[in-house]
């Protein structure tokens, strides 16, 4: 479905305008799954193949990758469509992710639930935004994001790889 909707969608001409925004979802993402590996809090079923790690990195770095190209390609100037802009990107993250969960290919631990999700997407969306046009602040200000989930959700250092 994302490669569809990127190839159908998504400004490729450009794509070079957004490739370090992409690389630095595909970071954290792979961050995450490092730091949580024996502790995760949310985790895709393995669905496209038998292996956690490959159906991860399949995600990671296709379907992730379509993601921010489409959001980023077309992303409006106005301020007030961009609220609506950042609203639809949520709400469609989250319904495909609560879809998903439902059908038994999605799951979470370690108190981390689908409103946790929601949230995650209020804030990674405009952070993608803020990467795309200021990358060393979002950077620095993923830091204190990441060290409050990390608290919140009580990752234990001693767990991680």
């Amino acid at each position: 479905m994302w490669i569809f909707a990127a190839w159908r969608w998504a400004d490729w001409r450009n794509w070079e305008q957004y490739h370090t925004t992409i690389l630095y979802k595909i970071a954290l993402a792979l961050l995450y799954d490092v730091l949580t590996y024996n502790y995760p809090l949310w985790e895709y079923s393995d669905f496209f193949v038998p292996t956690h790690t490959i159906n991860g990195l399949a995600i990671t770095f296709i379907g992730f990758t379509c993601t921010v190209l489409l959001f980023l390609s077309n992303f409006p100037s106005s301020k007030v469509k961009q609220i609506f802009y950042f609203a639809f990107w949520v709400l469609l993250n989250s319904a495909i992710e609560l879809f998903y969960h439902l059908i038994g290919l999605f799951n979470y631990y370690h108190g981390w639930n689908f409103w946790w999700s929601v949230f995650f997407n209020c804030i990674m969306f405009p952070m993608l935004i803020l990467h795309h046009r200021k990358p060393l602040l979002a950077y620095v200000l993923s830091i204190p994001i990441i060290v409050f989930l990390f608290l919140m959700f009580d990752v234990p250092l001693n767990r991680m790889k």
